[in-house]
């Protein structure tokens, strides 16, 4: 799975380096990186959802889920939330979901900043960090 986490990091960073730097802005980068995440979850088989939000959450939504196709109920096997760092409130979200991979990925400029902020992330968690 290490290995499948690099390449992911790598094939994000070559993708957000496409986007013009006169254009890049916080917001186009995740959903960048967003539309590469679905199209990864397209390749592996499953339905990429983005943002939905679990039932039983009350806060925010994730930004993209992998389910199984025609599964029912829907079984949900990846779940990202995407940020420049690491936010409580999509952590919380992320309590929520029964998946095996739950995986946080933070592209913040700032490697201090994304490093304090993984002060909150729990076993069984993956965090890739774009920018390290």
């Amino acid at each position: 799975m290490q290995d499948q986490i690099r390449q992911l990091a790598a094939t994000l960073r070559t993708e957000l380096e496409r986007v013009p730097q006169t254009m890049r802005q916080e917001e186009v980068d995740r959903q960048v990186i967003i539309l590469q995440l679905a199209e990864a979850l397209r390749q592996m088989g499953l339905v990429p959802l983005p943002a939905w939000k679990p039932p039983k959450s009350t806060r925010d939504r994730l930004d993209l889920v992998g389910i199984t196709p025609d599964s029912n109920p829907p079984e949900v096997q990846v779940a990202f939330a995407v940020d420049p760092l690491v936010e409580l409130p999509k952590l919380k979200a992320l309590e929520w979901v029964m998946c095996p991979h739950k995986i946080v990925i933070t592209f913040g400029p700032r490697a201090d900043k994304v490093k304090q902020s993984t002060f909150f992330l729990k076993p069984g968690l993956e965090h890739i960090n774009l920018y390290e």
